[in-house]
């Protein structure tokens, strides 16, 4: 899997700009506000059809202007692609090859990648939620079925909501039961992938930065997430019925994977809690390190790996490893406000905008 070519038109700050990338590290470098995101940010979304950034398109057209325009050349098995993605304010067309395609939804899986954000350190310290958008952004790449039941899920749950508090509780078995199929599926797959990052995690943490330690990651469930598919659909339907009261009283669904966690645990202590700022972010590199192998493992090819502003998160030997561990990944995309760190034969991108 190789991004080769990228072309933007009206991109944030981009009025007309084309990249040539190479297949190993590329070094995006510049100083502040020439647009060194906005590049690793173009390659994200043509990845999984969101920016990291803004979860309104109509951000990432500069300004002044009318629409905005990716087209992208990539490599896939020795054969080549073409992604063209237009959006006008309202309206938005993508093209796989000659075909279009309905949504970025369908992009899912095209062009696979993993990213580190100084964000990212949210997923460690931050709320739920954003521990629940890293399960469904990797489990979306690698399978439609998973982004089928997710839809379905939250458009049950929607549903179910709008019933509780509008007091129509007798209509709410058809929604706990579309919520117990999908959900069920979403709860088992969640659990399978924490369970598959746990010896990728301690791997990356033993041999990227010679940590002599046992990292533990955990799913955690209002529905037993150790079952079998069926028994969780079961469990599930009778969590529901044991919450009817509770979820009267506050007009909202209590049980379901929208309420689901996962714990890391590192020296026997809760990372969240008791881990330094230092140990944090080699866990993040670590668990992103451990995602991006298990996604290429199941694509059987190589994803892109994507690290926003390689200078905020690493002291220098720390650094240094994860320079060595970069040789070994596939494609690369780094920004750097400066070229102060030598990477061994990478191409450099000099941003002057």
């Amino acid at each position: 899997m190789f991004l080769k070519k990228l072309l933007l038109r009206n991109f944030r700050n981009y009025s007309s700009h084309q990249v040539d990338f190479s297949p190993a590290i590329n070094v995006i470098c510049g100083s502040n506000g020439v647009g060194k995101t906005n590049l690793i940010e173009a390659i994200y979304l043509l990845s999984t059809g969101r920016s990291f950034r803004s979860i309104n398109l109509k951000d990432l057209i500069k300004d002044k202007a009318s629409f905005f325009y990716l087209e992208a050349e990539i490599v896939i098995k020795d054969i080549s692609h073409t992604i063209k993605i237009y959006f006008d304010g309202k309206n938005k067309k993508i093209h796989l090859n000659s075909n279009e395609i309905p949504s970025f939804t369908s992009l899912l899986g095209t062009l696979c990648s993993s990213l580190i954000t100084s964000d990212d350190f949210n997923l460690i310290n931050g709320k739920p939620q954003i521990r629940r958008n890293f399960l469904n952004m990797h489990l979306a790449q690698e399978t439609p079925l998973y982004v089928h039941h997710y839809l379905r899920f939250m458009k049950a749950l929607k549903q179910r909501n709008y019933l509780l508090k509008s007091n129509k509780h007798h209509l709410l078995k058809v929604f706990d039961l579309e919520l117990c199929k999908s959900g069920s599926f979403l709860i088992h797959r969640r659990n399978q992938f924490i369970d598959s990052l746990q010896d990728p995690l301690n791997f990356f943490l033993n041999t990227l930065f010679k940590l002599e330690t046992n990292a533990k990651i955990k799913y955690f469930s209002t529905v037993n997430p150790s079952l079998s598919q069926e028994e969780i659909y079961q469990h599930y339907l009778e969590e529901l019925q044991k919450n009817k009261k509770k979820e009267s009283d506050f007009k909202t669904t209590l049980v379901g994977p929208h309420r689901d966690d996962f714990n890391i645990m590192f020296n026997k202590k809760s990372a969240k809690q008791f881990a330094s700022e230092g140990q944090k972010k080699l866990l993040l590199f670590s668990l992103k390190f451990a995602q991006w192998q298990l996604l290429s493992n199941f694509l059987e090819q190589k994803a892109l790996f994507l690290i926003d502003d390689f200078d905020a998160h690493l002291d220098e030997l720390h650094k240094n490893n994860l320079k060595k561990a970069l040789d070994n990944l596939s494609q690369v995309f780094i920004t750097l406000p400066k070229m102060n760190e030598k990477f061994e034969n990478a191409n450099i991108i000099p941003i002057n905008n």
